[in-house]
């Protein structure tokens, strides 16, 4: 089985790939890693993608596709994959469609992770991190017994820029239209599947293989 997971940040999109790749016995792949792998080969993709990072320039799309493409002829997903968090804008879906309709396959289901705006905030914005050993803690899901102080180590726990709520909303109303195309094009082809976020990642799984 071939699989997209899909879903917002805070949505556990990692975590539930990851489930249901190892509940189907396929390798999770997600753009980052592949994109790792090819510089680690320095492959021609690899070193096409940074010529353009050393001179300050985001690396074009069909550069990413390429290294995907790579990706997807090792042997180890012959027998199927899980995409983590792509297609997205950079490796969008009709390019995809391509490039493994080239390949002789297709994706079976794309799996939709949804989550409120309002939930992704709190979700995100809860999080604190140590200063001294880097775990993260959280508000209200993983509170450490003093507030600001690291269970683990006794560091300063703070929040990231990145998780400042003005800029985790900022961040969604850009994430939210360009999910929308990949999401729009699933739903097309009858191959969608939203799952409640909220749920266990027990519960999720179950109901993506379902």
């Amino acid at each position: 089985m071939r699989l997209a997971v899909l879903g917002p940040p805070g949505s556990g999109r990692e975590t539930i790939a990851g489930s249901i790749a190892a509940s189907l016995g396929v390798p999770c792949l997600s753009l980052a890693d592949a994109v790792q792998a090819e510089m680690r080969a320095k492959t021609p993709a690899a070193l096409q993608a940074l010529k353009h990072m050393n001179a300050g320039e985001l690396v074009p799309d069909h550069v990413l596709l390429s290294m995907v493409r790579n990706r997807l002829t090792q042997p180890d997903v012959a027998a199927g994959f899980v995409l983590d968090g792509f297609p997205n804008h950079a490796v969008t879906a009709v390019a995809l469609d391509a490039v493994l309709f080239d390949l002789g396959t297709l994706i079976d289901r794309a799996i939709d992770l949804v989550l409120p705006d309002a939930e992704v905030v709190r979700r995100l914005a809860g999080r604190r991190t140590c200063r001294g050993c880097g775990r993260t803690w959280h508000t209200e899901f993983a509170a450490p017994a003093r507030p600001s102080v690291c269970d683990r180590c006794g560091g300063e726990l703070f929040q990231r820029h990145d998780d400042n709520p003005d800029r985790i909303t900022a961040g969604l109303q850009s994430y939210r239209p360009a999910a929308a195309a990949t999401l729009n094009h699933y739903r097309a082809s009858g191959k969608l599947t939203s799952i409640d976020a909220t749920l266990t990642p027990a519960e999720i799984t179950a109901k993506a293989l379902g």
